[in-house]
């Protein structure tokens, strides 16, 4: 692919506000080629950042309609472009590096000589961008974190304020149509050859519209509603952290996450401002007459929040905890609790609004 060509298409991709940013390098070169076309790639970098008709697109890009249809059909059931319907209008939209088409390549669970070199590639441009995405963030001041955690449901008490997006299975019932799809990470992963964790595989949720889509375009398959429930069941039983973005009007996503392979908790692992990528609106609190010092939540907390003191009484540390509830739902003596954090703003209400306060907060660099 010509070096023109992938710097066209560098700057379109950072224009559409995802977390990594393009770099025209020979590590995202060899991505592109193994997702794009030559074709393709020069559609994808003419794409406008908003949703546009196929027309509009055929003629910004001088190509018959007839023709340009076809290319970009097969480019969305590739996982690189998101259509949807206006009007009885389709229209097109290229998608971001993440979140977007790193999600859609290994949701499905397939494992082809294709989804393996993909796997490779992959790990080898975000090993090497991910980094530089960290170190903006961290020096960002007033950061909204992108993701949230959500709370496991029970583990928050009787009686105790309770904000409407802190309940999933709110988000549950009210979805129209709910998918669930391969954990992108793990399965990435395992393509990759790496030791596999014992956390379900098939847990990555869509809700609404988006999980219509990704079953149409055979990435996930759809779930009723007491499906949903029995996933969620199981992942909670493993300690897995309950993860989406950070809206609070629509749940688009639901990740369950395990520290082992989700490049986002292993990143707020890494760092000393965990909330800065992910936060719920609750810390652990342990009560000292109940706790028995069984280590069960030391054992299951995926941020090392939790250690033992002297008197082998458990302590989290409030500058880790992300307040995702793991250790209180596993906790055999009930002797954790979950108090709202006093810090934590309410998320933005929707992806646009996700969108903004992000740019704002990394503007704030100097």
């Amino acid at each position: 692919m010509e070096k023109a060509l992938v710097t066209e298409l560098c700057n379109n991709l950072n224009k559409l506000g995802g977390m990594i940013i393009a770099m025209p390098c020979p590590e995202l070169t060899e991505l592109f080629e193994e997702l794009f076309t030559e074709e393709e790639a020069e559609i994808a970098a003419k794409i406008p950042p908003t949703a546009t008709p196929a027309q509009d697109l055929a003629e910004k890009l001088s190509k018959p309609v007839e023709e340009l249809v076809p290319l970009l059909e097969s480019m969305a059931d590739k996982g690189t472009v998101l259509t949807r319907k206006k009007d009885g209008v389709v229209l097109y939209r290229l998608l971001p590096i993440m979140p977007g088409i790193f999600e859609f390549q290994f949701m499905r669970g397939t494992d082809t000589e294709r989804d393996r070199r993909l796997a490779r590639r992959f790990k080898t441009y975000l090993d090497m961008a991910t980094p530089m995405v960290t170190k903006t963030f961290m020096d960002a001041k007033d950061i909204t974190p992108p993701s949230r955690i959500i709370p496991v449901e029970k583990t928050i008490q009787a009686g105790q304020t309770v904000y409407t997006f802190d309940e999933l299975s709110r988000y549950i019932e009210e979805a129209e149509a709910i998918a669930v799809g391969h954990c992108y990470c793990r399965h990435q992963a395992y393509l990759l050859g790496e030791e596999s964790c014992e956390a379900p595989k098939e847990s990555c949720m869509n809700f609404g519209p988006g999980a219509q889509y990704t079953a149409e375009r055979g990435i996930t398959r759809m779930i009723t509603k007491e499906e949903a429930y029995e996933i969620l069941k199981e992942c909670e039983a493993h300690g897995l952290v309950h993860l989406s973005s950070n809206t609070s009007k629509f749940l688009e996503y639901l990740c369950n996450c395990c520290e082992c392979h989700c490049d986002i908790l292993k990143k707020v692992k890494e760092t000393d401002r965990p909330v800065w990528i992910a936060t719920s609106g609750y810390l652990a609190a342990v009560d000292e007459e109940l706790c028995e010092g069984c280590e069960t939540c030391v054992e299951h907390c995926q941020l090392s929040a939790i250690s033992m003191n002297d008197e082998a009484i458990a302590v989290v540390n409030e500058n880790r905890c992300i307040g995702c509830g793991a250790c209180a739902n596993l906790c055999p003596e009930e002797a954790i609790s979950m108090p709202l954090h006093p810090d934590v703003p309410a998320p933005p209400a929707t992806a646009r609004d996700l969108r903004k306060a992000i740019f704002e907060s990394v503007q704030s660099v100097g």
